[in-house]
């Protein structure tokens, strides 16, 4: 059903997009790609095969070949040269979201369980102004910016090198985008679009930074 789902949100051309079960599928994963898994425990394989299917999935439906997607140290993909994406799991399942890297500089994909985040958590993740703004109960508004603050570090990620913190970003869903708060990453004032959809259960958010456009 997120497939379907995504299939019918009338997302940008030029994005290839897949969804797989987190799974441990023999032969599913290269051999850089199994070596970053060796110590790894069982869920986190599941997951990182998973996204690995997904990945290239997407990528089959820009026409590219399947490719090994190693993990560099950071952790995050090292995505084939002309390639841009993102991976996320949860509840399950696995989605990426990939483009060509002449028409995309940034993507970044979540999907959260949509469920009420601990109310120890939400001063880390919103202050009260960001979660006034939706009309939830703070633990689920907490939740739903969670995510979208995810998919904006990812992708901004690839173009800035930067971390930071939930703090850094000031979310204003109702606009469907992230403002950076702090001098960092793409610089102050900095807005990162971005699409969120309740899915089946799922908490999606996808963040796309144009090469010609911040907003799409």
């Amino acid at each position: 059903m997120l497939k379907q789902a995504l299939d019918a949100s009338g997302l940008p051309d030029g994005l290839g997009w897949a969804v797989a079960s987190a799974s441990d599928i023999p032969g599913a994963l290269f051999e850089q790609e199994r070596a970053a898994m060796r110590r790894a425990v069982p869920s986190r394989i599941a997951e990182f095969t998973g996204g690995r299917v997904a990945a290239r999935a997407a990528m089959a439906q820009l026409g590219l070949p399947p490719r090994a997607i190693p993990m560099q140290g950071d952790r995050a993909p090292h995505w084939p040269s002309g390639v841009v994406g993102s991976i996320s799991h949860g509840g399950g399942l696995c989605v990426a979201v990939v483009a060509r890297a002449g028409l995309w500089r940034g993507i970044g994909v979540d999907i959260e369980p949509d469920v009420d985040m601990h109310p120890d958590l939400i001063p880390e993740i919103a202050s009260p102004s960001e979660l006034e703004t939706l009309s939830l109960p703070p633990e689920r508004a907490a939740l739903r910016i969670f995510s979208a603050k995810e998919s904006a570090f990812k992708a901004q990620y690839p173009i800035t090198g930067a971390t930071f913190g939930f703090d850094a970003l000031r979310a204003d869903l109702p606009n469907s985008r992230m403002v950076m708060h702090h001098d960092i990453g793409l610089g102050q004032g900095a807005e990162i679009p971005v699409w969120q959809q309740r899915i089946d259960g799922l908490v999606v958010s996808l963040s796309l930074l144009s090469c010609l456009f911040d907003t799409w």
